[in-house]
């Protein structure tokens, strides 16, 4: 980009800024005068003003703070009580615009957020760049004129700060067009690649088409990665690698989002070049051995897709920093549901891989004995369990979902009538969901475990070390910066002494970042050793604090630096550095750094909030206790836990407890060898089978979640289908049984969460007041005793009640300052000011509010505090302060029940919705066994043969039906024999016609020849006897035709009573193709599978039907060309047996096709016409169904569809 059009964006942006701190200030001043209106010169109402603030405001009267509408900024003024036009304010909290609004009684400052500064970065608290000035801004800002920056100015035309844009990369008008020029392109090259595919799919080249477009695909993405596309034009957060980082292949989110989708383009066309080439088919062609090996090759291939399932689960869950474990957040965010999208692409990839692999195991199971297909699953199933335990023992639990997946398969294929087509993908589909969850769930549980035991080890050394090593000489360092500082040298000199300075100074310049794990206190003395911030003659003096602590014992390797630790405690260290701080020509003074260890409160967030990191641990202190083992006896412990009475002290001396631990209870146990024989036990609580039903149950209601969305998606853009899409009753009685469970439970589930959450919100509210009242009566007690003199004796007592409540406590004067707190670390962060919350404030002072609970935030943090008011216990009981108590924990608390409670929802919801889809199953399979029942005897019912009633208990609808048909069978026996009379008088009289007619044919030529025999005799001809000899054959040809004609019709009438049985179509159809084929005449091949297929029928009706239909095929060929008939069966979805004749002869004229089952048509010259009819009669008979298809000149293929008897 050239910099003029970079100065020319740079230009637009800060005009945009501009207009924006031009609004702000605007409303600013509105806001200002507003309140000027409602201020009182007496009495300043917070009610009143806090209604009308939007920004933070802050009203000085005389010099001192009356009126706060935010207790978050501190409100130090670093400008001129003067100022009279808005003007920048920095401090190390931020940067504000100050609007100034000056009244003859009051000052009023409005604070315009610019820029919200934290010295600690971490998930809760980072620096923020105020929305509504500098939104989607990538900047840094100046308050320096002399910078060379653009500028931005106030209203008056005053210089408020300057921009500096190269803090980041910001997008501008040419990165957004190569970005949409990038997206143009990649989507013209993908459906390029398609039509490219498509062209030679039509051509019936379906694995020339799919390597092609499959290979522009991969080489799309190799560009992609290599140009590091599109984060290399715009740094899209998507692929941003700080959110996911594998691998080369799967640098990010968006990477591995590619890839994914990728990986289902390869799987679906797999499917498809699978369905086109018509494998199935072809597997016939495989002998025992070959198919046993497909078979094997299949279950194995399975396994293998399940390890790459597990460990594509494990990555995602290793290289993101986002919880994506349910039970440790319910925080959704954009890049987790793209995530959970990923997994689902995934998992459609499985199901269409899998899917091949069920088909073919499906197909090559019919040949097998039903026990070989288990016995050849538990013999794979060993085979990898061995594998898996020495290679990754968490793949043994998907060894054995393969082998409930297989054993499921296998059930199914041999029993597949029992399930139809439509339903049984419909289960196949939700199986693999369940298939993929589980494997998620393990996963995540495999990730924690092993996250676990690092932590545990962690946590292991750093409770046993002796010393902080770092710390020390990072000490050193940092006594010699202090040491050298010429501002606390001054500060030092003369008769007042500024500590205060000296000790903001000492913490918050020098003690930051890795001395936030210690407690600082920070001693000043003079030159005499006595100490310079007290009155008090009693504080010890220099002299004799190194008495205390200068022992052997305590003295370390370096120089004034001391050691301290409390043999009762583990990990307790206070370290004690003297530094000596020249003052003069020949005084020195003496700092003395006091730094302790931490002892975190259990319910104190504080330290999460503290600690300088970018990405805060899934494990917190809270969760662990620990104890330390000596010789079998417990020497310490601290926690929960109850080591004395619940640990068995025999599992330090097993070897597997100190490397994969051990689960007691509901507890896991890790042992860490110490020094001197000791052993360090690490326990939190365990980690198992809930938690992964919990993930299980997520991941599933997810992915279907997400297949609904992508179903409804394709229907709506193609309701075509869903107008195709015809299922059977037993489909539709499932389907809507499913989701009449699914959906009350749904409701149910939500209605119970919201109830149990709002009773939980309100007893933690309830419990958090009853503490608070607690230790609101100690305060108040505290107070009124005439001995506390002294903030630090107040300090000392609140610290003690803070201790013993295990809660934070801040105690506020009456007009609204900090007093005391046992927190004073996150007041000298700046993430709160020293000011009591306004609306408690007002609350509590104006309308006599016995307690107020407050939401409030430190960064993102979100917590409640609870105010209560301090009031004298003499007079009149006016109030004399305010104590505060945030429960930092309250948002933390409030999550982990709601995980738990959601958690355990989505487990009912999700084990009762898997057990309904059975039991609908099964319900279906009852309510239409009576229906499949029905229309098999329907099936057979026949004017001929003898119907059978069917026999139903029950006065239901269906015994509604039964009864109908038996009724109505009870009519056809009546009718039957008048009804068989008049067909039969009604077929003779038809037959007669017939019989006539095809007798007139030969009579006529007979007649003729005859004739002219008689006249030849007559007339004496010469050639007479040549004649009679020509007319002798004539004669006999017509007579051999009047023989076949009476034979025809003897058979078409005398047809035997057909007898239905079970038969094998299969061997009935090879044994017509093997009969006609002579390859001297005709070429009959055949595609007729080796195992049974059973129908019912009559076994020599169908041969004969059969052998009629090829010789039919064989003779419809011209002389011109050598007869070649196909002869095929195929099992189709709908439990039938399709069987083909086809033939390449010239096809059936389109005149006579209606004709062709005809009795008496025929287009041969010496045909009766009966022979397809006879077919047509024989099929009928046994409840299938003949058509034909033809083609001109190509050739014509007769259908025969049976249906299959229920083995």
């Amino acid at each position: 980009m050239s910099s003029a059009n970079l100065a020319a964006t740079s230009e637009t942006r800060v005009e945009r800024i501009n207009e924006r701190v031009t609004t702000s200030i605007h409303q600013a001043y509105y806001e200002a005068d507003k309140l000027n209106i409602h201020l009182n010169q007496q009495f300043i109402s917070f009610s009143k003003l806090l209604e009308k603030s939007k920004y933070p405001v802050f009203i000085y009267r005389d010099g001192q703070l009356v009126f706060w509408s935010n207790h978050i900024l501190v409100p130090e003024l670093d400008f001129p009580t003067e100022l009279s036009q808005p003007t920048v304010a920095q401090n190390q909290y931020g940067l504000f615009i100050v609007v100034p609004r000056h009244t003859p009684v009051y000052s009023i400052f409005v604070y315009v957020p610019l820029q919200l500064d934290q010295r600690i970065q971490n998930k809760n608290l980072a620096e923020q760049l105020e929305e509504d000035i500098l939104k989607d801004e990538q900047v840094q800002l100046w308050t320096d004129y002399h910078s060379p920056f653009p500028k931005v100015y106030a209203p008056d035309n005053s210089y408020l700060f300057s921009l500096d844009f190269r803090a980041g990369k910001n997008k501008n008008a040419s990165t957004s067009l190569q970005v949409i020029l990038l997206a143009a392109g990649i989507v013209l090259f993908i459906l390029f690649a398609f039509t490219l595919a498509r062209h030679f799919i039509r051509k019936g080249k379906y694995s020339h088409g799919i390597i092609y477009l499959l290979g522009s695909l991969v080489l799309l993405r190799v560009l992609l990665l290599v140009l590091n596309l599109p984060f290399s034009l715009s740094e899209f957060e998507l692929f941003d690698s700080r959110l996911y980082a594998a691998s080369l292949w799967s640098p990010s989110i968006g990477d591995l989002g590619l890839n994914m989708l990728l990986l289902a383009t390869i799987a679906g066309s797999g499917l498809y070049l699978f369905l086109k080439n018509k494998v199935v088919t072809q597997l016939d062609k495989l002998d025992k051995t070959q198919s046993r090996w497909v078979l094997a090759g299949c279950m194995a291939a399975f396994y293998v897709l399940l390890a790459m399932l597990f460990q594509f689960y494990y990555g995602v869950y290793h290289n993101s920093p986002l919880v994506l474990d349910i039970n440790q957040s319910l925080e959704f965010t954009k890049y987790k549901v793209v995530i959970y999208g990923i997994m689902l692409v995934h998992t459609l990839a499985l199901c269409m891989l899998t899917y091949i692999l069920a088909v073919v195991a499906s197909v090559l199971l019919h040949r097998e004995h039903k026990l070989l297909p288990f016995k050849m699953l538990a013999v794979l199933a060993i085979l990898f369990m061995l594998l898996s335990s020495l290679v990754q023992p968490q793949l043994v639990a998907l060894v054995v979902i393969g082998i409930l997946f297989w054993a499921l398969v296998i059930l199914t294929a041999q029993y597949r009538n029992t399930i139809n087509f439509p339903y049984r993908t419909y289960l196949f589909v939700f199986l693999l969901l369940m298939v993929s969850a589980m494997t998620g769930a393990i996963a995540i549980y495999s990730h924690y475990q092993s996250d676990l035991k690092v932590y545990k080890q962690e946590f292991a050394f750093n409770l046993q070390k002796d010393n902080d090593v770092l710390g020390e000489y990072w000490l050193d360092e940092v006594a010699d910066k202090i040491a050298s500082d010429g501002l606390i040298q001054i500060k030092m000199m003369g008769p007042y002494v500024d500590s205060y300075f000296i000790k903001q100074k000492i913490t918050r310049q020098y003690l930051r970042d890795y001395f936030d794990k210690y407690e600082t206190n920070v001693l000043l003395f003079d030159s005499k050793g006595i100490n310079l911030e007290s009155a008090d003659t009693t504080a010890a003096t220099l002299e004799e604090l190194l008495r205390k602590y200068d022992t052997p014992q305590n003295r370390t390797e370096r120089q004034n630096l001391f050691l301290v630790k409390d043999p009762n405690r583990l990990n307790s260290r206070v370290y004690l550095k003297i530094i000596n701080v020249p003052v003069g020509p020949w005084a020195k003074g003496t700092i003395v750094l006091q730094l302790t260890l931490k002892k975190l409160l259990p319910n104190s967030v504080v330290p999460e909030l503290l600690v300088q990191q970018e990405n805060n641990s899934l494990f917190r202190m809270d969760m662990l206790s620990y104890a330390i083992y000596k010789e079998g006896r417990l020497q310490y412990s601290e926690g929960e836990y109850d080591y004395a009475t619940n640990f068995n002290r025999r599992l330090p001396q097993q070897a597997e407890f100190y490397r994969q631990g051990a689960n007691i209870g509901n507890y896991h146990h890790l042992g860490i060898a110490g020094e001197n024989g000791q052993t360090l036990v690490v326990t939190t609580e365990k980690y198992g089978g809930r938690e992964v039903l919990s993930n299980f149950s997520f991941l599933f209601l997810m992915f279907i979640a997400g297949l609904l969305i992508i179903s409804f998606l394709y229907l709506l853009l193609n309701r075509h289908k869903f107008r195709e899409f015809k299922p059977n009753f037993g489909t539709k009685i499932q389907i809507f049984l499913n989701f009449g469970i699914l959906l009350p439970l749904l409701l149910v589930s939500i209605t119970t969460a919201g109830l149990v959450t709002a009773s939980y919100k309100k007893d933690l509210m309830m419990r958090y007041e009853q503490r608070g009242e607690a230790i609101q009566e100690n305060l108040s007690r505290v107070l009124s005793e005439r001995d506390i003199n002294t903030r630090r004796r107040l300090q000392r007592e609140v610290s003690e009640i803070a201790a013993i409540s295990e809660t934070d406590i801040n105690l506020y004067g009456r007009n609204g300052r900090l007093l005391v707190t046992s927190q004073p670390i996150i007041f000298e962060t700046g993430l709160i000011s020293k000011m009591v919350n306004p609306k408690a404030f007002a609350a509590i002072s104006e309308r006599q509010a016995m307690r107020v609970s407050q939401q409030e935030h430190a960064g993102n943090l979100s917590f409640n505090t609870l105010y209560l008011p301090l009031r004298s216990e003499e007079g009149n009981r006016e109030l004399a302060g305010f104590v505060g108590i945030p429960f930092f924990d309250s948002e933390k608390q409030l999550d982990m029940k709601l995980i738990e409670l959601i958690t355990t929802t989505m487990n009912i919801f999700t084990v009762m919705f898997i057990l309904f889809m059975l039991l609908t199953f099964f319900a279906s399979r009852i309510l239409t066994v009576p229906l499949r029942l029905l229309a098999d005897k329907l099936k057979r019912t026949s004017l001929t043969g003898k119907n059978q009633m069917l026999a139903y208990e029950g006065a239901d609808e269906i015994g509604m039906l039964v009864n109908e048909y038996n009724r109505m069978l009870l009519t056809l026996e009546k009718n039957k024999v008048e009804l068989a009379m008049q067909e039969k008088e009604a077929a003779w009289r038809e037959m007669a016609r017939q019989v006539a007619h095809e007798i007139k044919n030969p009579l006529t030529p007979m007649k003729l020849s005859l004739q002219y025999l008689q006249k030849a005799i007559a007339e004496r001809k010469p050639n007479t006897e040549q004649l009679i000899e020509k007319i002798a054959h004539t004669l006999i040809t017509q007579i051999n035709i009047l023989n076949d004609i009476a034979t025809s019709f003897s058979s078409f009438t005398s047809m035997p009573e057909p007898k239905v049985e079970q038969m094998d179509v299969a061997a009935a159809l090879q044994k017509a193709a093997d009969l006609h084929n002579d390859p001297a005449t005709a070429m009959v091949t055949t595609q007729i599978p080796k195992e049974l297929v059973m129908v019912m029928g009559d076994e020599s009706l169908m041969v004969r039907t059969f052998n009629n239909l090829i010789l039919n095929a064989i003779q419809a060929v011209p002389s011109s060309r050598k007869a070649q008939v196909k002869v095929a069966l195929q099992l189709k979805e709908d439990n039938t047996a399709l069987i083909s004749i086809t033939d390449n002869g010239s096809g059936i004229p389109e005149d006579i096709r209606d004709k062709v089952f005809i009795p008496n048509f025929s287009t041969k010259y010496t045909g009766s016409g009966i022979g397809l009819a006879v077919a047509k009669k024989g099929i009928e008979n046994t409840g299938g169904r003949i058509w034909f298809e033809t083609r001109d000149d190509t050739g014509t293929t007769f259908y025969i569809s049976l249906p299959l008897a229920n083995v």
